[in-house]
């Protein structure tokens, strides 16, 4: 152990000093003071009370108070300082007595009390009666003897009078004891408060030095250890609060949200992709995570979905790991993550490989029955078989058209190269497209409208194949989709934005739901109307112009026709 260090050493023998000096001052003031003034003060108030009880005695005797009232009159005393009294006939038999004075009345002592008044008709008298005292005095008179007493332990008003001025006495030495106590412990306790104020301000994480020049050797040593443990614990804070920015950092550009809770249902943590995905407090996406943190499961994770509207969300949530050894987990973090095109993508991924059977199983079928019965040489007339031949190879084509558009397709979304760019031409397009293509609307009495503006559009970077594949999709899906007496156009004209390409019929339309899913693959609205398609067209565009940097605009109405559209920058 570390010895006492002198400051504190000085300190403790000056607080020994005052004590001794203290105590000495009062034996020596109680020694002045309590001889002369607490024994007349006490022999003084017991007198009188001797000649009040005398009086009383006297008016017994002559007949004007009874022995009941007298006997009343001194049980209890006549005062409140706890005196007793007896008085007797001239014949030593007791008249009236205080119960208190039994115990200092035995032994002879009544007697002897009794046999003094006789002598010199008065007494005084120090009674010790079981480790108390007491002053009893008497007085003789024709009628008879009366004595009255009181403890040594009850203050009369002199007692009081020499205490009152014992604790002045010792408030002024406690006083002056205080002061120099204050100056003496101040300068001791400097160090201390030095080194106190220097650990609240390192629990802060700063870093402080404490001075070299303190009293005491020990201070010293503590004070260049405290600097020591200071630069320590400031490099260790700096750490924590850098790794702390960093992982805050971390939550805050995640994607997915983070919503964790103490195990009082607080919140501890709740990035910004968390709000943005529930939407606030008030949501029930919010309400649903919320009670996934506070459920009470034996398993350490689990997971739940919840469906708002259009959006699916995801929360995997899991216990927060205990600081101590008890098993009782500090609360709940929830991850939130939104699967809507995931959850399309599966069922895009369901549905295209149920389409994909689809349209193999029914050209195949045809083709399997087909073949079986002229093989089988069921079918004699020359004519019926060229009709055969025909459908079987028109399923062929479909077939291989199938297969064309799907490697297009897949080609389409696993080259991650753009497609070569070039000058192109937007007026030689539309011209030319417009010509290939005008038959085939003539032969459906379709009119088959191009829509240039008067001045040349000014030439585009981008590539023509493409550009034609897209609007060549566009303009076949106008075709099956619009009557016989409808229009088709296909256009382009300029913009602030750019060249834009359109192609609009008046044909069936669209309501909102066929919209949304137009794009799908294998997606085909009326199917009654479409004639024999794959339903990857405008997949296939849609990929083309995505890989293009350039997005599709449809509008449409039920009943009132379709546009499609898309702008080159």
């Amino acid at each position: 152990m570390l010895k006492l260090s002198s400051s504190f050493s000085r300190l403790l023998l000056l607080i020994l000093i005052i004590i001794v000096g203290v105590s000495v001052a009062l034996v020596a003031l109680s020694s002045f003071y309590f001889q002369d003034i607490y024994a007349a003060s006490l022999y003084d108030t017991v007198t009188g009370g001797l000649r009040e009880a005398e009086k009383m005695y006297t008016l017994h005797q002559i007949g004007l108070i009874s022995s009941n009232s007298l006997y009343q009159a001194v049980n209890p005393p006549l005062n409140s300082n706890g005196d007793f009294y007896m008085m007797l006939t001239p014949y030593r038999q007791v008249v009236a007595y205080t119960e208190s004075s039994a115990p200092y009345f035995t032994g002879g002592m009544l007697t002897s009390l009794l046999d003094a008044l006789d002598k010199e008709d008065s007494a005084l008298v120090r009674k010790q009666v079981g480790g108390r005292t007491a002053l009893i005095v008497g007085m003789k008179s024709d009628l008879g003897y009366v004595l009255a007493g009181r403890p040594m332990r009850t203050l009369s008003g002199a007692a009081i009078t020499f205490r009152n001025r014992m604790l002045i006495s010792m408030g002024v030495v406690l006083l002056a004891m205080v002061v120099v106590s204050i100056v003496s412990a101040r300068r001791a306790v400097r160090p201390a408060r030095i080194i106190t104020e220097m650990a609240g301000r390192l629990v802060e994480g700063e870093q402080v030095t404490l001075p070299e020049n303190l009293p005491g050797k020990e201070v010293r040593e503590l004070a260049g250890a405290l600097n020591q443990m200071s630069a320590s614990v400031a490099q260790a804070i700096s750490a924590l609060k850098y790794e702390k920015d960093t992982m805050a950092l971390i939550l805050e550009g995640l994607s997915e949200g983070i919503l964790a809770i103490d195990e009082k249902g607080g919140i501890l943590h709740e990035n910004a992709a968390a709000w943005s995905l529930l939407g606030g407090e008030d949501t029930d996406a919010y309400k649903a995570v919320m009670n996934a943190l506070r459920q009470d499961q034996d398993a350490d994770q689990w997971d739940e979905k919840f469906t708002s509207g259009d959006r699916i969300l995801y929360f995997a949530v899991s216990r927060l790991p205990s600081e101590s050894k008890l098993p009782r987990s500090r609360g709940t973090v929830a991850l939130i993550r939104d699967i809507t095109e995931q959850e399309h993508l599966e069922r895009t991924r369901h549905d295209y490989v149920a389409n994909i059977s689809h349209e193999l199983r029914t050209p195949l079928a045809s083709i399997r029955g087909l073949g079986e019965g002229l093989r089988d040489g069921l079918v004699t007339d020359e004519k019926d078989r060229q009709r055969y031949y025909n459908i079987i190879v028109e399923e062929v084509t479909r077939l291989s058209r199938l297969v064309n558009d799907l490697l297009e397709l897949s080609s389409l979304q696993s080259n991650p190269a753009a497609f070569e760019m070039e000058r192109v031409d937007p007026n030689e397009l539309i011209y030319d497209l417009h010509d290939r293509n005008s038959s085939l609307f003539s032969e459906k009495q379709i009119t088959f409208v191009r829509d240039l503006p008067e001045d040349p559009l000014p030439d585009i970077r981008s590539n023509e194949d493409r550009l034609a594949q897209v609007l060549t999709i566009f303009l076949d899906n106008a075709r099956k989709f619009t009557p016989e007496g409808g229009e088709v156009t296909l256009g382009a004209e300029k913009t602030d934005a750019g060249t834009r390409f359109f192609v609009r019929d008046t044909g069936i339309g669209m309501d909102e739901e066929t919209q949304r899913l137009a794009f799908d693959r294998f997606h085909q609205a009326e199917r009654s109307h479409s004639g024999k398609g794959s339903g990857l067209g405008l997949s296939i565009a849609k990929e083309v112009l995505q890989k293009m940097g350039v997005e599709i605009q449809l509008e449409s109405a039920l009943g009132k026709g379709s546009e499609f559209s898309f702008v080159i920058p």
